[in-house]
């Protein structure tokens, strides 16, 4: 269930932490991962398993930077608390920007606003990590919002059966930041499905950067996809979008959360 605008005081947190961005087009940068609980879809590669229902549970906070101690607490939690301790890890040493991640962060958007404002006016530039088919949500928080990471759903590789034309009203919504793209690429990758989505994303926005990323084995997902179909589907894609790169889960390369 999506939050109204109602009970902004608190809000459902998975976790709060300094680290490596490893996917799309801010890759490297070192952020604070601000992960909401709560995720109106399910894909059968989901990594954040435990971040996917928005209900009272434990989330655990990092005590400075980098250094994976952790203060466990309550959640929902108090918008001023989270926002301190973003804060804290942001003043600890330098960061590019605030991500935020989930779950499906768009899912708390009534509750976002207080708490993207606090964190704008303390300077802090806000990445938002979505799942691309919340666009009435997006609209709410989008004058905090400076760069957007949004998935673009593949149903031969998530099984979740987003429709394309949700992706479409995303696009279409998110004017303002730099917008980029993500696909996730699988062992069952449907090339054609493939092409579609990205012949949506050339009409809409022929200038925005599209990653194809190969799944990484979790849960069911036991095959990533081998060298030659990323290759092919690399081909196609760029036939489509030209502005196609592949880069994989990098953060699961370095062992970095």
């Amino acid at each position: 269930m999506i939050d109204s605008v109602s009970e902004r005081g608190v809000i459902f947190v998975n976790e709060v932490f300094s680290g490596i961005q490893g996917e799309g087009a801010l890759v490297g940068e070192r952020q604070v991962f601000l992960r909401l609980s709560g995720c109106n879809i399910r894909c059968v590669y989901c990594d954040q398993p435990e971040a996917l229902v928005k209900a009272p549970g434990i989330a655990r906070l990092e005590c400075r930077a980098g250094t994976r101690r952790w203060d466990e607490v309550r959640s929902p939690i108090p918008i001023e608390r989270v926002v301190g301790v973003v804060d804290r890890l942001w003043r600890d040493l330098p960061h590019h920007s605030v991500s935020l991640t989930g779950g499906e962060p768009l899912m708390q958007a009534g509750r976002m606003e207080r708490m993207l404002e606090l964190m704008t006016v303390a300077g802090q530039r806000i990445s938002l990590e979505t799942n691309g088919t919340l666009a009435s949500q997006l609209k709410k928080v989008l004058r905090w919002i400076d760069y957007v990471s949004m998935d673009l759903k593949l149903t031969s590789v998530d099984a979740a059966g987003v429709s394309l034309d949700l992706h479409r009203q995303f696009i279409e919504a998110c004017e303002g930041p730099r917008l980029s793209i993500k696909v996730v690429i699988g062992a069952g990758t449907d090339v054609n499905e493939l092409a579609r989505a990205l012949e949506l994303v050339e009409s809409l926005r022929s200038d925005v950067e599209v990653f194809l990323q190969p799944v990484t084995p979790f849960g069911s997902v036991t095959q990533a996809p081998d060298p030659g179909l990323v290759l092919s589907l690399h081909e196609a894609a760029l036939r489509v979008h030209p502005r196609t790169r592949v880069v994989p889960q990098c953060h699961k390369l370095i062992q970095q959360l």
